[in-house]
Order: C-alpha cells, then structure tokens, then sequence
C-alpha cells in the first residue's frame, strides 16, 4: 500500500524560440535550466516515450519550461515534505537518486493522469538545485518546521517539454503568462511524523499529531518545542507534473457556449444560473467526445 501526494510547484520561466523569459514572481531564484549550460538530448528523450504520450517527436515543436518542485527540509503547503537525504537516496529498485524518477514522467493537466495519452509533453530532465542561498523567508521557514538553521535553499528543479501542436491553446496560456501553476504527483511508500517519528504506511497507522495537521496547532515535538507536524514522504517516486486552471479545458468552453444560446434563447437570469451551475458541477467528469459535441452544438457549429 502506498499514499498518492500532490502539491503546488513553483513555475520558474519558459523558453520560447530560444529565448528565456523569466517568471516575474519568482525571479530570484537561480535556475539551472536558465542560466547553466548543459547537454540534454532531447530528441532522444522524445523518441523514447513519444509514442506512449502520443506526443511530437519534432523538438521544435516544444515550449521549454523550468520549475521548482520539491523543496528540501521543509513541508509544502499540504504539509508534506522530503528531506534532503530522501530526495537524494539511491533507489536501487529504479536505479537512480529519487529526484530523478521525476525523468521522463508525464506532464497532464489537472492530475488527468489516468490515460498517458493525455499527456502534454514529458519531463525531460531534473537537477537538485543548491546554487540558491537562503534567504529570511527560506531560513525562518526551515527553523520552524524543524529547528535547524540552513544557509541554502535547496529544490529539485524540472525541466519540463509541452508539445505546442497538441494543445496549442494551453502553450498560448504558458507564453503570456495566464497559467502559471504547477503540481506535482508521486507516489510515497510511508510517512514519518516529524513531531513524533511515528512511521505510517496506510491510513490506520497515521499518528494523532498527523490527523490533526490540516488544524494547523502546534504540538509538542521530541525535542520538547512547540512545532507544526508535517509529513516526511519515504520511498518516493515521482510520477508526474500537471499544470492547473487550464483555460482551454471543456469546463471553460461549455459553460461559455451555454451562457451564449441560454442569452439568445431567453432564458431568465435564474434558469442561467442553474445551468451554468449544472455545467460548473459536471462538465469536468464528461467524457471529452461528449464535452465537444456539446460545445460544438452550444457553439452552433
């Protein structure tokens, strides 16, 4: 039995004909990608999943972009976290430093994972990222998750290759800026409490300081401090990057179609609203046929 984790990256910049425009909120961080030179075969990385993902084979048919993912030592907005030692252990069973099972993962769009056909390109490469130095915020966020101090700000750091000619409106959205949030997914074998060191590997086995962590409420750690208790994830593999708010997903069309012909056909302001509640509600779980021939009908096409 495992745990599935999801948690928000950081969106770094994106490569466009060779040139790197930097994320604005997020300019001080250093990224490898941007600003060191390296060797990485793209084509080879596209021929060896690009059937798989049913994406292009043709680099120059890709946007580039870096992200932040994990950071070390420190829990995410979920409150889970990876230490350093973890992100850095070899797993033998793989192959390769956990870090890396990030490579040649899919990219997806809302944790739409079920079918890697879906994919909209692949994570290329990932590097442990130590050329940041910690700053106040990094520092005073490592001392209450754990009580140590640190002097880098220490994150694996992606670059991730989504095929333009599949979804041509989403690499539009990734250019100008309009989606720029990231998440990750992966798989973790068990957690450790960083309160109580309880090792869980299911549900059951999940410590009260663990419950209780979304209640954001200091416990009392071994130590005899006061801390939040977090997550540390174990025997992890990283199985995806999915951006989030697509803008051209078929939530966003069919209620755009039906607000259109409920206008044009009369519909009074409360039927509108519960139509464009219904679609809000359910136009996610369609099947995409479904989702286009509606919004082609709604579109009076």
């Amino acid at each position: 039995m495992s745990f599935r984790k999801t948690a928000q990256v950081q969106f770094l910049g994106v490569q466009h004909k060779g040139l790197w425009s930097k994320s604005a909120s997020h300019s001080k961080s250093s990224s490898f990608y941007m600003e060191e030179d390296g060797s990485i075969d793209v084509e080879a990385a596209l021929d060896t999943v690009a059937d798989a993902y049913r994406i292009s084979r043709d680099p120059r048919n890709y946007l580039f972009i870096p992200l932040r993912a994990n950071s070390a030592d420190r829990p995410n907005n979920n409150l889970d976290g990876w230490e350093l030692n973890e992100l850095q252990r070899y797993d033998d069973i793989v192959g390769v430093p956990v870090y890396r099972t990030y490579d040649l993962k899919p990219h997806f769009v809302n944790h739409n994972a079920a079918n890697l056909t879906l994919s909209r390109g692949v994570i290329l490469d990932s590097h442990l990222n130590t050329q940041n130095p910690a700053d106040d915020m990094v520092k005073q966020a490592v001392f209450e998750a754990t009580g140590k101090e640190v002097d880098r700000d220490i994150f694996v750091e992606l670059l991730v290759a989504m095929d333009t000619t599949k979804d041509p409106a989403l690499a539009e959205a990734y250019r100008n800026g309009s989606v720029d949030s990231f998440s990750m997914g992966c798989d973790v074998v068990a957690t450790q409490c960083s309160a109580c060191d309880n090792v869980a590997t299911n549900d059951f086995q999940l410590c009260s300081c663990v419950r209780g962590k979304h209640s954001r409420i200091p416990v009392e750690c071994l130590d005899g401090e006061r801390r939040l208790a977090w997550e540390k994830c174990m025997g992890t593999i990283f199985q995806e990057i999915s951006a989030v708010d697509d803008p051209a997903d078929e939530t966003a069309l069919v209620q755009e179609g039906i607000l259109k012909v409920a206008g044009a056909n009369g519909l009074n302001k409360q039927q509108i609203q519960e139509v464009t509640a219904f679609v809000v509600r359910h136009a996610k779980t369609m099947p995409e046929a479904v989702a286009g021939i509606l919004n082609q009908a709604l579109q009076g096409g």
